[in-house]
């Protein structure tokens, strides 16, 4: 039967109505039931640390999201790579905080993005590389990155193919220390990251060595990650969502981050 714009089908009204009876019974099923849930991140201050005010600046906006469902949060650190297996075998609640690639897509429905995060070449100022366009640019040089991170699949496909040299290690901080002492040549990994770890991290003259180059591997979404093989992955999804857009609206969102660039996350 063919209806005008605008009018809906009986039939199909009372399908979306039940529908959404069962959303809103399952939300309310969740939240009251649930009242705290469970993440696993890594230390990558100020985007996130057990160490720093609010847990870091995304562990920020999460918890500030969740809040509005009545929703705690508590963060539990681990490498980065072991932070993603435990979430992907079920065994925390989401995933703090990742790109949304077609291989975590397998294990994991991605939230709306929280914050766009660029990654750049750090490398000594007395170092003989200057520029770089492609990765072939690269092929000279040995490259320090972090296990479990997920940079772009070229790199990585590059990496494995011995078209570039990289040595893997668990933490940036060990990535910048191998290129102070000549063991690696560049370090990659996000540009505020990086740069705050040297502020805090290094001594000054330690740090005054380094620079980064500005042209980015990446300019890379980054989300909130929940397992598939969790039942109210979905439900939380709907909800961090929710929250977020909230935040945003409010202007909460922008004071944040605002508040990472004075450096009250440091």
């Amino acid at each position: 039967m063919e209806t005008s714009r605008g009018f809906s089908h009986p039939f199909t009204t009372l399908v979306w109505f039940r529908a959404g009876l069962a959303v809103c019974s399952l939300l309310l099923a969740f939240s009251t039931n649930a009242e705290t849930i469970h993440i696993a991140t890594g230390e990558y201050p100020p985007w996130a640390s057990q160490q720093l005010p609010h847990e870091g600046v995304i562990s920020h906006v999460i918890a500030e999201s969740f809040k509005e469902a009545g929703i705690q949060v508590e963060f539990h650190y681990f490498p980065w790579a072991r932070s993603y297996d435990l979430a992907r075998q079920g065994q925390h609640d989401a995933a703090s905080y990742w790109a949304c690639s077609e291989k975590h897509q397998e294990d994991f429905y991605c939230s709306t993005p929280i914050i766009q995060e660029e990654t750049v070449f750090f490398h000594l100022k007395s170092s003989s590389f200057t520029h770089w366009m492609t990765l072939d640019d690269l092929r000279p040089f040995k490259i320090g990155a972090t296990a479990g991170y997920t940079y772009t699949p070229e790199f990585w496909e590059a990496a494995e193919s011995g078209r570039i040299t990289v040595d893997t290690v668990s933490e940036d901080i060990q990535s910048f220390r191998m290129l102070i002492y000549g063991r690696v040549d560049l370090s990659i990994m996000g540009k505020i990251a990086g740069l705050r770890l040297l502020r805090s991290r290094f001594s000054r003259d330690e740090a005054s060595q380094i620079i980064y180059d500005p042209q980015p591997l990446v300019l890379q979404p980054m989300s909130l990650l929940f397992p598939k093989a969790k039942s109210h992955s979905l439900q939380l999804l709907f909800l961090f969502n929710r929250g977020f857009e909230k935040l945003k609206e409010s202007g909460v969102y922008d004071e944040l981050m605002s508040d990472l660039i004075t450096g009250k996350y440091d």
